[in-house]
């Protein structure tokens, strides 16, 4: 053990390992409804060739990626990352499933996601300097809950987001348009979304 009794940090997610939980679920919500590739495509917005290396465990898509596959799939993002949720769930640091933004520079971390009564997923967003992640509106009835833990983000809806330092909260509608931008080095988040 390390200093004070602590343990070393675990390793994180294998990506291949992601990878293919990812294909695998895509591929079975997909069959669930009877649809081809190429209709989930067409309404994911993304390439037919892209989906099929998706559900074979062979591409590592994005958050926008699986954005757009989760709206078309009608399901909550964090069950493309994790599927399966057992009654009592231990993640140690480092070892929550991560995903990364393809248009900037983001990275986040599925912490927990519950199917009770309303579905909530919790996130941390760790951001790095002058990351600005530009986000569609999800799925109608979603609401983001955003507390900044370290830096400053400038998040919420277009026009107007508003900025937050460490411990603000903002909550708002995630089924319009909006933005998160960090504005210093290193900033880290956590993100509580809840759909109706």
């Amino acid at each position: 053990m390390g200093i004070e009794g602590r343990r070393p940090a675990p390793p994180a997610t294998e990506p291949a390992e992601l990878r293919a939980r990812i294909g695998a679920t895509v591929r079975q919500l997909r069959s669930r409804t009877g649809e081809s590739l190429a209709d989930l495509a067409a309404r994911a917005g993304i390439g037919k060739s892209t989906l099929h290396a998706i559900e074979a465990g062979d591409a590592n898509p994005g958050i926008e990626t699986l954005w757009a596959l989760a709206n078309a799939l009608a399901v909550p993002f964090g069950e493309l990352l994790d599927p399966s949720t057992p009654e009592i769930r231990l993640v140690r640091a480092g070892e929550a499933p991560r995903v990364e933004s393809e248009r900037s520079r983001l990275q986040a971390h599925l912490l927990t996601s519950t199917r009770r009564g309303a579905t909530t997923e919790l996130y941390t967003l760790a951001f790095e300097t002058g990351s600005e992640r530009d986000a569609a509106g999800h799925s109608t009835g979603t609401t983001e809950h955003v507390v900044v833990v370290r830096g400053r983000l400038r998040v919420g809806p277009l026009p107007d987001p508003v900025v937050l330092e460490p411990g603000d909260l903002v909550s708002f509608p995630g089924d319009v348009e909006h933005v998160y931008e960090a504005l210093e080095p290193d900033t880290l988040a956590l993100l509580l979304m809840e759909y109706s």
